[in-house]
């Protein structure tokens, strides 16, 4: 039940998030929200309890309009998108930044021929869109948001949750992300989309490379050694442009088919 101001007023459901660092969250909403909340839980990092934990470092709730402090305001039962939207970005924060192994970068993750184009970009560069147009030509989208690399391989795996796209001024989320073994990472994209040039990229150097992945990684500060290690490892092995790319069904094509096989299998 509810305590503080609003005790009383109604009771919530509570769970509680593990981090890998042993920190944990605390989310608390109306019996009816519960099964959405469990729905946008992050698929790595955070396992989910339903008895309090001693390191409670956030608290996380919903009222109708946005996300609240639990028990400091009236909680919402019918809350809106957008509030739903910062409550699933707040729990992934709070996952990936606490993430003790895997290093996590801002990067959409699309597999074909056992390789990853990986693509970094902050939110809202485009990485769901590209995700979106790789899946119609029959690539694995491992991730539109986070990719994480393990530093002593340079291997990465995605963030398979659902992909989030624009459409007519609502958020659709489309089952497109799968799990999937650790791959390496065939080419790195550091594109920005400009739809009037096409593509317009070229190769760049492993150093260019590393600051690349270290700007777009969300560990750099907290833990700089093993996010080096990662930025280093993905670039001494992975192919490394920079520039600009087309609309996402172009770009995808042009970027994946730089990831030819031997039987020179190309997507269409």
């Amino acid at each position: 039940p509810g305590s503080g101001r609003y005790a009383g007023a109604m009771s919530l459901t509570r769970c509680w998030g593990l981090a890998e660092n042993g920190e944990s969250v605390e989310v608390a909403v109306v019996p009816q929200l519960f099964d959405r909340v469990v729905d946008l839980w992050p698929p790595v990092g955070l396992t989910r309890f339903d008895r309090p934990s001693d390191r409670v470092t956030a608290r996380f709730g919903l009222s109708d309009t946005w996300m609240i402090v639990p028990d400091t305001e009236a909680s919402g039962d019918n809350p809106s998108q957008a509030a739903w939207d910062r409550l699933e970005a707040e729990l992934e924060l709070f996952s990936v930044k606490r993430l003790e192994r895997l290093v996590p970068v801002h990067a959409a993750a699309i597999a074909w021929n056992g390789q990853v184009v990986m693509v970094p970009g902050v939110s809202g560069a485009g990485k769901s869109t590209l995700a979106f147009a790789a899946s119609k030509v029959g690539a694995q989208v491992l991730s539109d948001e986070f990719t994480l690399i393990d530093p002593s391989t340079g291997l990465v795996t995605g963030w398979p949750r659902p992909v989030r796209m624009k459409r007519d001024g609502e958020i659709q989320r489309l089952h497109l992300a799968e799990p999937a073994e650790p791959l390496p990472v065939g080419l790195l994209a550091l594109v920005q989309h400009n739809g009037e040039v096409g593509c317009d990229w070229h190769d760049i150097s492993s150093a260019d490379a590393v600051i690349g992945l270290l700007n777009n990684a969300l560990s750099t500060r907290t833990r700089p050694g093993a996010t080096m290690d990662a930025a280093v490892a993905v670039a001494r092995s992975a192919r490394a442009i920079a520039g600009h790319r087309s609309e996402a069904a172009q770009a995808v094509t042009e970027l994946l088919g730089l990831l030819i096989n031997g039987n020179g299998s190309r997507p269409s």
